[in-house]
């Protein structure tokens, strides 16, 4: 896909409204408790004003110290757990490996890799394997998406394979391949389908202007109009089916989904994937193994320091800059960092937490982020002693109250589960995805967000049950343990998660930041980044894209070279038929004179 710069400011889009102004010790910990000041100092006197604190070790965080590490930056990355990777570590239940295998393996979520992603795909192949091989061969294709229904309700099961449109010069004939897709694989009344597909080749031959003025503000829901339609249009088309969880089709902007729905097709008809790769790909092994550990062991020769344990609680600002950071440790004493650049690569919900009133007043984007939401979105396992039957890839719970989605681990990756992980019994890891938590369930009536730890267990495994009773029948029998994220935790009368999920909402992108700020050294490195390549909500991508924009925005301020690299540090741009060109020309000048869209009826 063609390259551009990330250290260039990206055009400021249009839009219709103004912007609203654990214990970590020792040679584990990266940096032993009491040592970061000075070994950041020490490694930093020879850096030339090239000092750079990462504060959180996340995806974005990571990729802003590869990017600057790799052009000569001294980075230190300071987070506040004892192990990198952030939502996407992976999860280790305690004392559950025996016999030399290592502990059972959790993870947060699924670890999809699209194949419309390619920023995030450019990285796994910078990071080493022995052998010569890159972190990018340890992915592997889901060939299979299974819409469970219960009982009464026909499974719809899905490969993953190319579609290929008749024309996408043609819009009436467009519209009828969507429609029939629609009618087939989802089994839509045809009025239904027919209307869906008018509406998203509107959204494909929309102008950018339209786009972020008119589409942001309009709910996927209103514009797809669900409210009249029936029950598995709302499921499959609406949020009932939740697919990607930053997207909730009730409340998320038109545009934001419309975008993710262009890459899907594109990437489906064959266009703009990564390296002609498949539509979805997960590791081949627990995300933390596959990937994040090499990534840290990388980044570590290039002289990346990690200071774990550390909580950074202030940001000094002085003179228009951050003077200097202070982090809490483990232990409970305070450090000082000091640093010529500082970027925050922490979840918005935790970011919001170090704007003071001066950082506030000097960038009001900052304090605009109070506004974003957020949602619950944690990861169960199942660790059962035969494999799960019947299960070829993702499957979708359609019908169910949490809106399940389930992967049989066993199947994708390459070690066999017994003779890894765990005691030698467990040859199955059914891992689960909850991203519903505010609706009753069907043993206690509950929502989730109400109910115990193991109520959730429990719950999350009848409705797999009853979704899966048909083909690929659950037997308690074969049930040996399961692990919910560490990140729920019971909380008197019900739960609480240390982890949200930045829910995209309309109107949310006028209260998210740039990579940059009005603060001359500070810069942003997280999924509530403003993105600009192919999609923008919050996923392992955007965090990124988001992590490359802060490292190219730095080597700008920094002067423009790095001393161990190419200068440039790239982001990938979305892909963009040729054939709807003229169609968003039109559209261009339709919404200038201030028309609506041409298939913009009734």
């Amino acid at each position: 896909m063609p390259e551009t710069p990330a250290a260039a400011t990206p055009p400021a889009a249009p839009r219709r409204r103004a912007l609203l102004l654990g214990t970590a010790a020792g040679a584990a910990a990266g940096l032993a408790p009491g040592t970061a000041r000075s070994a950041a100092r020490s490694a930093s006197r020879s850096a030339d004003g090239r000092r750079v604190a990462v504060i959180g070790a996340g995806v974005g965080g990571l990729t802003v110290a590869h990017e600057l590490a790799e052009r000569g930056f001294a980075v230190t990355v300071y987070e506040r757990r004892a192990v990198p990777g952030g939502k996407a570590r992976s999860l280790y239940v305690p004392h559950t490996g025996t016999g030399g295998r290592r502990d059972l393996p959790g993870e947060h979520g699924h670890r999809g890799v699209f194949g419309f992603y390619h920023n995030l795909p450019d990285t796994l192949r910078r990071i080493p394997l022995p052998g010569g091989r890159s972190v990018h061969s340890r992915l592997t294709p889901v060939r299979w998406v299974e819409f469970a229904r219960v009982p009464g309700r026909p499974d719809l099961p899905v490969p993953v394979a190319r579609w290929a449109p008749p024309s996408l010069s043609d819009a009436n004939l467009l519209i009828a391949s969507l429609a029939g897709l629609l009618q087939e694989g989802v089994r839509l009344p045809p009025w239904e389908a027919l209307f869906f597909a008018k509406q998203a080749v509107m959204l494909l031959t929309s102008c950018t202007e339209r786009r972020f003025g008119q589409w942001e503000y309009v709910r996927w829901w209103d514009f797809i109009r669900a409210d009249g339609m029936s029950e598995d249009y709302q499921k499959f088309l609406g949020g009932g089916v939740q697919l990607l969880q930053a997207l909730r089709a009730p409340v998320a902007s038109t545009r934001t989904c419309g975008q993710g729905m262009e890459s899907i097709l594109y990437d489906l008809a064959g266009r703009g994937s990564d390296a002609g790769g498949p539509f979805d790909r997960v590791f081949d092994a627990p995300t933390s193994e596959a990937w994040l550990d090499p990534w840290a062991a990388h980044l570590r020769s290039l002289g990346v320091r990690f200071a774990f344990g550390r909580t950074v609680e202030r940001l000094d600002l002085r003179g228009g800059r951050i003077a200097s950071a202070t982090a809490r440790t483990a232990h409970g004493t305070t450090e000082r960092i000091d640093a010529d650049w500082f970027v925050v690569a922490l979840p918005a919900d935790r970011a919001v937490g170090l704007w003071s009133p001066a950082l506030r007043s000097a960038d009001p984007r900052l304090a605009a982020m109070d506004g974003l939401r957020h949602t619950w979105c944690s990861g169960i396992q199942y660790y059962l002693r035969e494999q799960a039957p019947g299960i070829r890839g993702h499957v979708v719970h359609v019908d169910s109250a949490w809106k399940l989605a389930s992967i049989a681990q066993s199947r994708v990756w390459s070690a066999p589960l017994a003779g890894t992980w765990g005691d030698g019994r467990v040859r199955e890891s059914l891992s689960v995805v909850i991203s519903e938590w505010d609706t009753p369930g069907i043993l206690y009536g509950k929502p989730a967000r109400r109910c115990t730890r193991a109520e959730v267990a429990r719950e999350v495994w009848a409705q797999m049950k009853a979704h899966l009773a048909d083909h690929a029948p659950l037997d308690d029998a074969l049930l040996e343990t399961w692990n919910l994220d560490e990140a729920i935790t019971e909380d008197g009368g019900g739960l609480r998660d240390d982890d949200p999920f930045l829910m995209n909402t309309a109107g949310s992108w006028d209260l998210r930041p740039e990579a940059t700020t009005a603060v001359g050294n500070l810069f942003l490195a997280a999924d509530h980044v403003r993105t600009y390549s192919n999609i923008d909500f919050a996923s392992m991508e955007t965090a990124n894209e988001a992590g490359r924009r802060a490292a190219g925005a730095i080597l700008a301020a920094a002067g423009g070279t790095g001393g161990g690299g190419t200068a440039e540090v790239r982001t990938f741009r979305g892909y963009e038929a040729p054939e709807f060109a003229a169609a968003r020309a039109l559209d261009r000048q339709r919404w200038r004179q201030g028309l609506r869209h041409v298939l913009d009826v009734g």
